[in-house]
């Protein structure tokens, strides 16, 4: 098959978490933005012009209740319309299916909030934005993903009595329980003539829903811990001096390098001596970590026993190069050793905590690390989440460390 006749690869990545973002805040934003395009810009007579009486015939409950639950219902209406929500394509009819379910929702719940409402013509008006904005969306997003160079297999023989039940048009049942069994976190898109197969990965609205949480949780922990953050600034400078910042390069999502931020705990150019340690590590594999490090200062075994030199990565979760929770980020060093099969924890952010962190602060063998990284993996969830961060206080304040 030629590459001209591949689609582009579903939006689970990235790209799908900025269409779901883009989705949520559209249905947030076109009530309010049509109703200053009524008052405002349409002359009174037209079809669309705000009513001549004061008295604005949408209340502001209405409005803004509506508006805000828009935001929720927008996407569902796609989702209803669009199995693999966000496909990366989406046809024109289908778009215009979901504008149509969106509108008759909205206008109900305005019904319900404002009886007295007579016209829907501010509904009619801010389907039409919808509309437009969810197409120019998906047409930007139309290619940013390209499955060309995805392996691709053809559909295997289903067996003859698949294959006669099919003949006879009877319905089949193809199991996956193969692929659960064996991947982290696989997820199946149906699209087209393809099924495209992920072995890990969140869903763009889970991406979204645990990088809100992050930046949240991260930006309130910023401002709690400032005192701490400057308190540990001063001692560094007073006791060891500059820097007082440790940078190191590290594997992030998908093995794509970033630097991450310490406080520093080590005294200056031990980056350059781990390679002469790496054969004195003590943990079984492809990772490094030696219990009594000899470059660590006395200033920083007491920054790492209550993990104080990891408060700078909250500014790498801002910035979305790591998250609150997950495995932690992987030494370049590291990832030269990785078998494939080991690649499979990078399919998430790494994070400055994790379930490995909190069940263990030192380990014998990698795979034990693995296992962890692999079981958050598919078991993640919002509660799951806050939970290894309360668990991380707990660990912290006890000295264990993370």
């Amino acid at each position: 098959m030629s590459n001209q006749r591949k689609s582009p690869a579903p939006l689970i990545g990235r790209a799908g978490v900025v269409l779901v973002a883009t989705d949520i805040l559209a249905g947030v934003l076109v009530l309010p933005v049509a109703a200053l395009l009524r008052e405002h810009l349409i002359p009174s007579g037209l079809p669309f012009a705000a009513p001549e009486q004061q008295i604005n015939e949408l209340g502001r409950l209405a409005l803004w209740v509506s508006a805000a639950l828009s935001g929720v219902l927008w996407p569902i209406a796609l989702r209803a319309v669009d199995p693999g929500y966000p496909s990366a394509l989406l046809p024109v009819r289908r778009v215009l299916i979901a504008a149509v379910t969106w509108l008759l929702s909205i206008s109900g719940t305005i019904y319900l909030l404002d009886k007295s409402l007579e016209s829907r013509a501010l509904v009619v008006l801010a389907t039409l934005l919808i509309l437009a904005a969810s197409l120019v969306a998906r047409q930007r997003t139309h290619g940013t993903t390209r499955g060309s160079d995805v392996p691709e297999a053809a559909l295997p023989s289903l067996g003859a009595a698949a294959e006669a039940a099919l003949i006879r048009g009877e319905p089949i049942a193809i199991s996956v329980e193969r692929l659960r069994g064996a991947l982290a976190r696989p997820t199946i898109v149906y699209e087209g003539e393809r099924i495209w197969i992920y072995p890990s990965a969140l869903s763009p609205a889970e991406r979204l829903t645990k990088r809100l949480l992050d930046v949240v949780l991260a930006s309130l922990l910023i401002v709690l811990l400032s005192p701490v953050m400057l308190l540990v600034t001063l001692l560094l400078l007073v006791r060891d001096g500059r820097p007082i910042i440790f940078s190191d390069a590290r594997a992030g999502l998908f093995g794509r390098p970033f630097r991450v931020r310490k406080f520093r705990t080590m005294r200056v150019g031990a980056d350059a001596e781990r390679a002469a340690l790496w054969d004195q590590r003590e943990t079984k594999g492809p990772a490094f970590k030696i219990a009594d490090d000899p470059r660590i200062t006395p200033l920083g075994r007491i920054l790492r026993k209550f993990s104080l030199d990891e408060l700078p990565q909250l500014f790498d979760v801002v910035a979305g190069r790591m998250s609150l929770v997950g495995p932690r980020p992987a030494g370049l060093d590291e990832l030269t050793h990785y078998e494939d099969r080991h690649r499979l924890r990078l399919t998430v952010r790494p994070g400055v905590t994790g379930l490995w962190q909190v069940r263990r602060t030192m380990d014998e063998d990698f795979e034990q690390r693995m296992s962890d990284d692999l079981e958050y993996i598919q078991r993640w969830s919002i509660l799951l989440d806050l939970m290894i961060v309360l668990r991380t206080v707990r660990v912290v304040l006890s000295g264990r460390g993370v």
